[in-house]
């Protein structure tokens, strides 16, 4: 591993929230979420991505609700009394908006240490993993560490917000 490797890994380290889809882990940074809930009604929105499954009311706001499994191209799951809802943070140039993405199952946060943290391996091949900004492994296990600010492209926050 060479130095500027160690240095981009290890800015990673920190608190994750970690969860399921399928049988893989991830992680997402507890700086970027609001909260967790359980699936509540959701109402559905013409005319949006697959992944868009539609709208909540979160305390009076509209939150735009995706399908992480439908956005990583995973196949689709029936939900579950574990499926839950983390609700993001993300700042725009229109201030800050709150997106939710449904998860398998919620399994704890993990503190991530610098150790830990591996860059993403390269696979030699054309894949799409911008969104994934590291690699950790935690007590015998491989966590995907989320990017979520490269989950969507530009182009597909226009089109969530204008869901809303």
């Amino acid at each position: 591993m060479t130095k500027k490797e160690i240095v981009e890994a290890s800015s990673h380290e920190g608190k994750y929230l970690t969860f399921n889809l399928m049988d893989e882990f991830f992680g997402i940074n507890v700086e970027r979420i609001l909260q967790i809930i359980a699936i509540p009604d959701i109402t559905q929105i013409p005319k949006t991505p697959l992944f868009v499954k539609g709208v909540i009311n979160l305390r009076g706001k509209i939150v735009p609700v995706i399908d992480l499994r439908l956005r990583f191209k995973l196949p689709e799951q029936e939900y579950n009394d574990r499926t839950s809802i983390v609700i993001l943070k993300f700042q725009t140039e229109k201030g800050e908006i709150f997106i939710g993405i449904i998860v398998d199952k919620v399994i704890e946060v993990l503190d991530i240490h610098k150790k830990e943290i591996e860059n993403t391996p390269t696979f030699g091949v054309e894949l799409d993993t911008k969104f994934i900004q590291a690699m950790a492994k935690v007590k015998n296990k491989v966590v995907t560490l989320i990017d979520v600010g490269n989950i969507f492209t530009d182009t597909e926050l226009i089109q969530i917000q204008k869901s809303k």
